[in-house]
């Protein structure tokens, strides 16, 4: 009697055992569909490597729009000559894929009126400009004068960066940013966000009337601009064919949706050689302020390979 108890429980647990069994024999797509089991994550399948962008160049009707992309930047850096030299000499001496005219100098005694920095070194100093310096119509304004716009090169943690900042700024404005400047080249005036043509002593005004306008700022000129917009740079040419002033110029930084731009040396400084080796349709192309006969010799210069 006993036995048959015994005998009685042992079927009884193994006919759950076999229904609990029956359960969890269920297919893996029936548990996932059951218990909502997400698929497994698929793999990130890396893509080919894109090539880099080519240098464009948009021409509006003798203004230049040269946009050029981050990636396609090998080497960027001022480059200076002792004695005053043509933009195409120093295209062809280095044989770089574009060069474009930098700062201000002096046209009387050829020295620098523009800071220029390269490989951390200040190779170009105003300060050294005894005409400058001992000026008595500009004695009063030197401050803002030494402290004008420039276009940076930085190194931030190894990763090269753009900024546009007047020349007293630190290199980083965010306190864990750190970033050192290894080139820069001085000009001004900023032109965007900010045209501050009065703030840097190209332009005064008495009242309403200007009385002073040292780079014929308010009348049109040939033009010489650099701007960037995230992490490419923009170069902005206005030749004689369509002259602007620069408040105009900066009107079309702001229409480029550029996130700064300042101003370089313009008139008869402007100058640009491209070799254009992946944009055939500008191969060789050069821009100067007018015609060959006209082209100015140049203290210092930007190079982009």
């Amino acid at each position: 009697m006993f036995t048959k108890r015994i005998l009685t429980v042992l079927l009884a647990a193994m006919s759950i055992i076999s229904a609990v069994s029956a359960v969890f024999a269920a297919t893996i797509e029936e548990q996932q569909e059951y218990f909502g089991v997400p698929e497994p994550a698929v793999k990130c399948v890396k893509k080919p490597p894109t090539a880099p962008r080519r240098i464009e160049i948009e021409n509006r009707k003798g203004i230049y729009i040269i946009r050029v992309p981050y990636e396609r930047i090998k080497l960027i850096r001022p480059h200076v000559t002792k004695l005053l030299t043509f933009n195409k000499s120093v295209f062809d001496a280095l044989n770089v894929e574009l060069v474009v005219n930098g700062g201000y100098f002096d046209a009387n005694n050829k020295h620098t009126v523009s800071y220029v920095m390269i490989d951390g070194e200040t190779v170009l100093d105003p300060t050294k400009n005894e005409s400058l310096m001992n000026s008595v119509s500009l004695g009063k304004h030197l401050d803002e004068i030494l402290d004008r716009t420039e276009f940076r090169v930085l190194d931030c943690g190894g990763e090269m960066r753009f900024d546009i900042q007047k020349h007293s700024a630190p290199a980083s404005r965010k306190r864990f940013d750190r970033c050192r400047i290894v080139h820069s080249l001085q000009a001004g005036p900023e032109l965007y966000p900010n045209l501050r043509m009065e703030e840097e002593y190209f332009v005064e005004k008495n009242g309403d009337k200007v009385v002073r306008d040292s780079i014929t700022a308010l009348k049109k000129c040939a033009r010489t601009a650099i701007g960037i917009k995230g992490k490419d740079l923009y170069l902005i040419i206005a030749t004689v064919k369509h002259k602007v002033t620069l408040p105009e110029l900066a009107k079309l930084c702001a229409d480029l949706e550029l996130d700064k731009a300042m101003n370089f040396d313009g008139g008869g400084s402007t100058s640009l050689n491209f070799k254009g080796s992946d944009n055939m349709a500008y191969k060789n192309f050069e821009i100067i302020s007018d015609k060959k006969k006209s082209a100015r010799k140049l203290k210092s210069f930007l190079i982009i390979n």
